[in-house]
Parts: structure tokens; sequence; C-alpha cells
């Protein structure tokens, strides 16, 4: 250890914080925190939680768990996730793709598989990011599209696709290299990490197509059996902005 790491002293576990109505689902989820190397607090409503968020105390991650009785406005939620990612747990799981265009990074049906969330809430305190060109720049123009980090979002004129953070790292690492193939594995590898598992992939990959279709002339997410995904743009010249 240098002299540097002394000073410094070890690092904080990742601090999340507990949204759940139910006081059973609570205390699991809150264990299951500490279980995957987490610190939490926890509140019963989304209010007080807020609160928390708006004081001095910072929080890595959000876990929110919804029933009938506690959906949370998509605004309110996109509010929430401007202070860190989100994990959701939902009952219903109605609107999903409403919540995740507000900001939730994952959704599990609720009741969850402990190791499910655990895996989940690990693949969150990973500082995940692929090496290219895509974190480094603020804007990407490709082919006539425009990629915009800041906002994780793909606009061509007044078409715009907005994503979350987990299938912007997609995007980015496909990026890197447009027209070529990668499989789920090295996707993963490169990205969330070995907690994700491939159908976790192929869940996101459906969703982002979703999100591409009004961009569909200009730029196409594509799978090959037998050679993976790809990104495929009118073309491949990048300028940087």
């Amino acid at each position: 250890m240098s002299r540097e790491d002394v000073k410094r002293g070890p690092a904080r576990p990742p601090r999340v914080l507990v949204v759940e109505v139910n006081p059973m689902y609570r205390s699991v989820i809150s264990h299951l925190v500490e279980l995957a190397g987490g610190q939490w607090e926890s509140v019963s409503e989304i209010d007080a939680g807020r609160k928390l968020l708006a004081g001095s105390r910072k929080f890595d991650l959000i876990i929110i768990g919804v029933d009938p009785e506690s959906q949370i406005d998509p605004e309110a939620l996109n509010e929430v996730r401007a202070m860190a990612p989100i994990i959701m747990l939902d009952e219903t799981y109605n609107g999903s793709l409403q919540k995740f265009e507000a900001g939730a990074e994952q959704i599990l049906p609720k009741p969850f598989v402990p190791d499910a969330l655990v895996g989940a809430i690990k693949v969150e305190f990973r500082a995940a990011g692929p090496s290219s060109v895509v974190p480094l720049a603020t804007k990407i123009e490709l082919g006539g599209l425009v990629f915009d980090l800041r906002r994780r979002a793909i606009l061509k004129g007044d078409a715009e696709a907005q994503f979350t953070k987990r299938e912007w790292e997609v995007l980015a690492f496909l990026l890197a290299s447009p027209q070529s193939y990668f499989s789920a594995e090295e996707i993963l590898a490169q990205t969330w990490g070995p907690d994700a598992s491939t159908e976790q992939l192929r869940s996101y990959v459906a969703r982002m197509r979703e999100k591409l279709a009004p961009l569909k002339t200009w730029c196409q997410l594509v799978s090959e059996k037998g050679r993976g995904y790809s990104l495929f743009v009118q073309e491949v010249s990048v300028k940087t902005v």
C-alpha cells in the first residue's frame, strides 16, 4: 500500500437509498444491499427519499419498490434519477418502458429473486464504461446522426431517441466499431460485467430497437446468429465535439 493510500484511507462502500413502503420488503432489500457490499438507508415513501437526496449525504444507487398502491409519477422518477441510478422493483410491471425512459436503469419483477437483485446491485456498483471515443467526447457526429453523451440521446433533425445509462453503455461500445459484430459475452465483458446475463442483454436490445425505430433509415441495431450484435450506420467517419 502506498503512502497516498494510507492518507486517503479505505474507500467508502457504495451508499444505497432504499424506498419501499412494505417493511418486510424494506428489510430484505436492505440486507441484500449489505450482501452486495453496500451501505443503506431506507424510507417508506418517495417524498422522504427526495428529502434525503436533497441533503448533504450522497447516494450511489436508489432502489425503489412499487406496487399497485404505490406507483410513482414518471416526472418524479426522473427528478430522483438526476441524483443517482435507479433499480426499480415493480409488482405490476406496467408502463415499464415509460419508467426506463424516465431513467430507471434496471427493472426487476416483484417479488424478486434475491440473487438477481444482488447481481443487479453489483452491476450498478461497478463503474462500467467501455474504453472508446464515446465517453471522452461531449458529442459525436456519425452518419448524419448526433450522439449526445450528456443527454444519452441520438438525434437526426427532429427525430430523437433517448436511452438509459445501461443502454448507452452498450451503444457506446458498439459505436466504437460500427458495422462490426460482437458476441453478447464480449459486449457484457466491456460494459455491464460478469454479473449481467445474455438474457438481460437480449431484453435491453429489444427495447433499444424500439427506441431506434424513428432513426432506422440512418442507424440500426442488428443481430446475426453466430456473429452477435452490431450497430449499422450510414457512414463510419466520426467527428467528435
